[in-house]
């Protein structure tokens, strides 16, 4: 007959490091958002100069683009980023200049493009409510194991089985093709009804960005940071679990 209890450990084991995991790629995403994801690295890097010379002549909603610099390009993509994780707020603001007159061109972005970025600042908003919520689940653990007097799973445990389901999800996305999980995930997670896939013909957003190239740097950026955060996690709560119940 099959023991319930045999089910309980691994079962906050897999809660702790799902939780550790979450608010670890939270914390990294914030460190990245508050410095706008290295754009100005990652501007030079992927040549979006040469990239926004070819395709802003191109648009068919908006016009001379390309007579942008590399600051003015910096300080839009900021303002985006400012505006997604204020919950949309500004998008419809946001304005380009001729980098040689300092003249307004236009406004950046239309109104289809306004609303994928305002559906990009919901799920935002969704992903701080699940990093909330599992920085409860895992304060919770942490109490659940010192009252029982119990270590939580060792980072070398906690690491392996991680990495494995990482590296089981790169050649995943590998096999599968980064461009196509990148659409699937837009398939899956924006309303039907709502344009979220745009040529370099008719989104300066998509020029600017190069996307989804950009997409991908900064998930692995994302994804560096977090390793080291979600070992940090794990060393600390282990430090203070095993300090605190030597002192009880």
């Amino acid at each position: 007959m099959l023991n319930i209890k045999n089910f309980t450990q691994p079962l906050i084991f897999g809660l702790y490091s799902v939780s550790s995991l979450i608010c670890a790629l939270f914390l990294s995403w914030v460190i990245w958002a508050s410095i706008d994801f290295a754009y100005p690295a990652l501007h030079d890097f992927m040549d979006i100069e040469q990239h926004t010379v070819k395709y802003g002549p191109q648009n068919r909603y908006r016009d001379h683009f390309e007579n942008t610099d590399r600051e003015e390009r910096i300080r839009l993509f900021a303002s985006i980023n400012n505006a997604i994780h204020n919950h949309g707020n500004g998008l419809k603001e946001i304005e380009y200049f001729d980098q040689t007159t300092n003249k307004k061109i236009n406004t950046l972005l239309h109104t289809s493009e306004i609303l994928h970025l305002k559906d990009v600042a919901k799920l935002i908003d969704v992903f701080r409510i699940t990093a909330f919520i599992s920085l409860i689940i895992l304060l919770s653990i942490v109490i659940y194991f010192y009252k029982r007097n119990q270590t939580p799973p060792n980072i070398k445990q906690q690491s392996l089985s991680t990495l494995l389901i990482i590296g089981l999800c790169t050649i995943t996305v590998l096999i599968i093709g980064p461009v196509n999980v990148f659409y699937a995930f837009h398939e899956w997670f924006f309303p039907a009804d709502h344009k979220w896939f745009f040529y370099y013909q008719e989104s300066l957003m998509t020029i600017l960005m190069k996307a989804p190239f950009l997409f991908g740097y900064i998930a692995i950026l994302i994804l560096l940071l977090a390793i080291p955060i979600y070992i940090g996690i794990n060393i600390v709560g282990s430090k203070l679990l095993t300090f605190f119940n030597i002192n009880k």
